[in-house]
């Protein structure tokens, strides 16, 4: 039978999916079966003709107070329910979503006519998936996914993100606008680039795409900005009603491509798509390597968009080095009714840069693009600069009795040209992060033995190390004596300032054990507010990751500062940096069920540290980005007039968002 379901189906499903066929003709229907860890059966349904209610996301034009909250009320993981099936039949002329109000009726199934093969998801794991990165921000979903092959998809995307209202055509001419008021109606769709998810200062938080209605914003407006002006154009400005009609996430793992690497070259031509692990992986046989090294596995183009860095960074610098050119689609500036694409209003394909490793030609385009997190383009491809895998690398290890003495070495090392290669400092928190991360039983002796057992299987026979500040250096070079130079170089200044336990190691094996405590501090923080059970543990998503960077001068002062902070309130977190350039951070784990006084002291200690950073010359951020959760910290930074710029630019590139 057309409407034989299989036998396995729970009774749930059933009625979902008959309640489906009551109100279809033509069965669309697709089911996967599943189990999980605890064997239940798992039932997923898919169908062009099922709704969802999305009661679940988050009001849209939330602030990030009320989102937090509203999380914590509504957005924890549910099972669907009979309730949350929609039972009216779908007009044929409504998209998934369009029903709910936010996104253009016609928006996906125009970029469907125009693009048949083209990926869209409105499915809740890929819309909740892209609401989020990797940090305590509440997630705020877009309200669909598209996942481009081309620029020319990427084109047609952001055409259609931003149109004068069909009715409107005519409106400067003989003022007969919906709203009866003679003001022309441009309805503007929200975009962000998706790379790998792995932000964490909620770069991708949809937060004011529309609420369920409309956000409508009379403005002045160019009139040489619309396509069909119409016979008089005498005004200069007209006004507009920009109406936000939801947002869409762009995922870019589509863009894959990796170029050849000429011989004798530094540089390589790679998608934005492309991850740092996969690209240092195909490059292996050249004896070339990408070095910016920010610990996850994130995209080359969402590393551009955040000006991300690293452990690295203080020998190869960060993505603003080591980006010669870029490729990014320009938002449109010319708004259009019209579905065919013209020249006027056909958003821009540009080149920023060339291969050369140096140009003085004009502006700096490809550095204003860098840093900019999605606001003023799609990066589509990037030539990044390359460098030597380095034939002798050193590690080494430097306990101390306090921070203070342990970031002085460091400015010193730095001041007196030791070339290293990787400088991490971890106070005494982050140490006992990683012995406690040796015992999955949290001093449960039985457990102890089993997690000891899992080392001596992975050969690296790691030990808990003594609770004191640790100087972790790298040195790399081209030959064995000039590599022990500069480690003994490194090596005397730590004795001057009463470092002690000064070991090293050249082979991969040691090395990697030697650093094991850098290496596992992200999750061995967030283990330290793990608890009994599968639930109730602090994860990524509940963590804060802090983000500074100061003047070395000053390094010592603030980190110490910090650190105390830590103490002082009694929040549990260790503080570690990139001490080389002055960058640190703070993990700082939550629970779900902590009070709000601890989640308030959290925050303090992150308030307190920006604002220390600030006060003597430094930045709030220095490898994370703004996203959201920094925005206020800006102003702050670069006064109104450095903000007045940044709009400009924004104003010159995308003036209708």
């Amino acid at each position: 039978s057309t409407y034989s379901l299989p036998r396995r189906l729970s009774p749930l499903a059933m009625a979902m999916a008959n309640n489906v066929m009551a109100h279809t003709s033509k069965p669309r229907l697709s089911f996967a079966l599943g189990q999980n860890k605890n064997n239940a059966s798992i039932t997923t349904l898919s169908s062009s003709r099922m709704h969802f209610s999305h009661s679940t996301f988050p009001p849209r034009g939330i602030n990030s107070t009320d989102l937090y909250n509203y999380h914590q009320k509504n957005m924890r993981c549910r099972r669907f329910s009979t309730s949350n099936v929609s039972h009216d039949p779908p007009s044929s002329t409504t998209d998934e979503r369009s029903h709910h109000g936010r996104l253009p009726k016609d928006f996906l199934s125009t970029l469907r006519s125009l693009h048949p093969d083209l990926k869209i998801s409105t499915n809740y794991y890929d819309l909740e998936s892209h609401g989020h990165g990797e940090s305590y921000h509440p997630s705020a979903p877009p309200d669909a996914v598209i996942y481009p092959k081309n620029e020319n998809e990427i084109v047609d995307i952001l055409r259609l993100c931003c149109r004068q209202v069909v009715d409107d055509i005519t409106t400067i001419t003989n003022k007969n606008t919906e709203a009866g008021d003679g003001i022309t109606t441009v309805e503007v769709v929200s975009v962000i680039p998706y790379g790998a998810g792995t932000s964490l200062e909620g770069h991708l938080c949809f937060l004011h795409s529309g609420n369920g209605s409309d956000i409508d914003e009379i403005v002045d407006i160019p009139t040489s900005l619309f396509n069909n002006p119409g016979n008089d154009i005498s005004d200069k400005f007209q006004k507009v009603r920009v109406k936000r009609k939801g947002g869409i996430s762009i995922d870019m793992s589509f863009f894959q491509s990796i170029g050849e690497v000429a011989s004798g070259d530094l540089f390589v031509k790679v998608g934005a798509g492309v991850t740092r692990n996969s690209l240092n992986a195909a490059l292996r046989h050249t004896g070339m390597q990408f070095m910016v090294d920010p610990g996850a596995d994130c995209t080359i183009g969402g590393m551009v968009a955040c000006g991300a860095s690293g452990t690295a960074a203080v020998k190869y610098g960060t993505m603003r080095e080591n980006v010669l050119a870029l490729r990014a689609v320009i938002p449109p500036t010319i708004v259009s009714s019209d579905i065919e694409i013209s020249e006027r209003n056909r958003p821009l394909v540009v080149q920023f840069g060339t291969n050369a490793l140096k140009s003085s030609a004009g502006y700096d385009l490809p550095a204003l693009l860098t840093g900019s997190e999605g606001t003023l383009g799609i990066i589509t491809e990037v030539t990044l600069r390359l460098h030597p895998i380095p034939s002798n690398v050193v590690a080494a290890s430097c306990a101390f009795d306090d921070l203070h003495s342990a970031a002085e070495a460091v400015a010193m090392i730095r001041m007196m040209g030791v070339p290293v290669s990787r400088c991490e400092l971890l106070d005494e928190a982050s140490v006992r992060a990683f012995n406690h991360s040796l015992y999955l039983g949290h001093g449960d002796s039985n457990k102890a033995t089993e997690s000891k057992s899992r080392n001596q299987q992975l050969s690296l026979q790691l030990q808990p190390m003594e609770v004191k500040p640790m100087l972790f250096l790298e040195f790399a070079g081209h030959s064995e004596t000039s590599v022990m130079e500069d480690l003994a170089a490194a090596q005397s200044i730590c004795m001057d300032y009463d470092g002690r336990n000064f070991a090293f190691a050249s082979d991969e094996e040691t090395r990697q054990a030697l650093w094991a405590a850098r290496h596992r501090l992200y999750y061995s923080a967030i283990a330290l507010r793990s608890q009994d059970g599968d639930d109730g543990g602090a994860t990524s998503r509940s963590t804060l990751v802090t983000d500074a960077c100061v003047p070395l001068s000053c390094f010592a002062d603030v980190v110490t500062a910090t650190a105390n902070d830590v103490k002082e309130f009694g929040v549990i977190g260790p503080c570690f940096g990139h001490a080389g350039d002055g960058n640190f951070h703070c993990i700082l784990p939550m629970l779900e069920n902590d009070s709000v006084e601890y989640k308030e002291k959290v925050s303090q200690v992150n308030a307190n540290l920006i604002e220390r950073a600030m006060s003597v010359g430094g930045t709030c951020t220095g490898e994370h980005g703004v996203g959201y959760g920094k925005k206020k910290y800006l102003e702050c930074m670069y006064g109104t007039g450095g903000i007045a710029i940044m709009g400009a630019i924004k104003k010159a590139l995308d003036p209708w968002n």
